[in-house]
């Protein structure tokens, strides 16, 4: 599995490529009233309307939690973010129908605010981990599984379930 990797803090975490069809800087969004408070915003990309979740806030960190990762940016300055969007269950379809089924089971444009983009990692499924219990600053149930890589643990995320939503079973 190729993984598209990127931080929050000091959480080091990943995507399943297949599933991300742009990285882009982040930029002004247009707020959603009524919206849940992890959603940020809409962002209109080519004539595609976007849902930008705020990946912190979903996650389930306080306040606190994201000032203290917003003190440690380099030279006090506010780390640049990015927003990762990701294709749509038709698009992953075209390529994979099982995993569009699988693991993709939004069907409008939505992307996700991270703070620093990683690189690609190939990581071989039999590698992937259960995540250890202790595991802080993320929700069990947002994880795919975990990877060691020198000494330090990629946490592979179950993008369905940060989105709210459950794959079918058809």
């Amino acid at each position: 599995m190729l993984v598209s990797t990127f931080t929050l803090g000091d959480l080091y975490l990943g995507i399943d490529i297949i599933l991300v069809r742009e990285i882009n800087r982040s930029m002004e969004c247009t707020p959603v009233p009524g919206a849940p408070d992890y959603i940020r915003g809409m962002l209109n990309i080519r004539g595609r309307v976007i849902s930008l979740f705020d990946l912190k806030t979903r996650l389930g960190w306080s306040e606190e939690q994201q000032r203290n990762a917003m003190a440690k940016a380099v030279n006090g300055k506010r780390p640049k973010q990015y927003n990762v969007i990701m294709k749509t269950r038709s698009e992953v379809g075209q390529i994979n129908r099982e995993l569009a089924q699988a693991k993709c089971p939004w069907q409008d444009p939505v992307g996700l605010v991270v703070d620093q983009l990683g690189d690609v990692r190939d990581i071989v499924d039999d590698n992937i981990q259960p995540p250890p219990a202790n595991l802080r600053g993320i929700s069990a149930d947002f994880v795919h599984g975990v990877v060691e890589f020198e000494r330090n643990l990629l946490v592979i995320l179950n993008v369905a379930s940060v989105l709210g939503m459950e794959p079918s079973q058809s």
